[in-house]
């Protein structure tokens, strides 16, 4: 019996026989990763293994010190093994269900101006190296395409790596785990999974995330999730949409087109204008560079 088959029998009530295993896709897509169906006591039971990461390790714990949280449950660390979920990745165009936006705000409301041990902290470091990973991506595109709308949108990424109203954003918000990373393939029913992307940020990144789909019926996270004043609302929310649109724009290099470089560029150079005048709001009058 494998050390994590004894982590599991000790947790589950029983001692587990493995029925059946298979790889797996979706949201828990990676090498190595697969379903284990066990049978615990006469019931069938399914756990994912993976490869252990640091980071979802640590996410995994702070997940679970947060009352009414849909997500996996960790049950053994190295091989990372966790609950198996039951469910379908949200389609296209499907609203966001309640239940995932009530555990991000619970979530958010716990970890709220606190510190989960093991999370990396966004701060004006890790954006200009989020900025450098996206430059590898849009610069190939560039490469490869010889486009211009590649060209532009890493010039423009590479002035913001230093942007003086990032840091002054990063430096006002206030920070809380956050996912990282909720799109679609990372839902599965009510349940949010896969949290290797976890970080200590703003709440705004979450709900960037979100909208970037399309959608924006906040109201379940709002009657749980910590408040903002309303200038430093601004402020994340600013800082959110343009954090978000340089995060997820190497995919849209590799693999959208130079049209959707183009419209998140645009999207994100909108947002950071608008992020001057918020940040002058929230700071009595104190002109931030731009």
């Amino acid at each position: 019996m494998t050390d994590w088959l004894a982590a599991v029998a000790r947790r589950l009530g029983g001692t587990p026989e493995v029925v059946g295993r298979s790889p797996l896709a979706g949201g828990y897509v990676a090498a190595g990763v697969e379903r284990v169906d066990l049978r615990v006591g006469g019931r069938p039971v399914s756990v994912v293994v993976k490869p252990a990461d640091p980071v979802e390790v640590a996410a995994m714990r702070a997940v679970a010190v947060v009352e009414d949280v849909v997500a996996p449950r960790m049950l053994h660390p190295d091989p990372l093994v966790l609950t198996w979920v039951d469910g379908e990745p949200a389609a296209e165009g499907d609203p966001v269900p309640p239940e995932v936006r009530r555990t991000l705000a619970r979530v958010h409301r716990h970890w709220f101006r606190k510190r989960a041990r093991g999370i990396p902290v966004v701060d004006a470091a890790w954006w200009a190296a989020l900025c450098e990973r996206t430059l590898v991506a849009v610069r190939g595109g560039a490469r490869r395409t010889g486009e211009a709308e590649y060209e532009r949108a890493a010039a423009l990424v590479a002035e913001w790596a230093a942007d003086p109203r990032i840091r002054a954003a990063l430096t006002l918000l206030p920070r809380t785990l956050c996912h990282g990373d909720p799109h679609r393939g990372n839902m599965l029913g009510t349940a949010l999974i896969d949290w290797g992307n976890a970080r200590m940020a703003p709440a705004g990144l979450d709900l960037a995330v979100l909208e970037a789909q399309g959608t924006s019926d906040d109201a379940a996270y709002r009657a749980e999730a910590p408040a903002l004043p309303g200038p430093l609302a601004a402020v994340e929310r600013e800082w959110a949409r343009v954090h978000v649109h340089v995060q997820y724009l190497g995919f849209a290099a590799d693999h959208l087109g130079a049209a959707r470089v183009a419209e998140m560029i645009e999207t994100a150079a909108e947002s950071l204008s608008r992020l001057g005048p918020a940040l002058t709001d929230c700071t009595n009058g104190t002109v931030v560079q731009t």
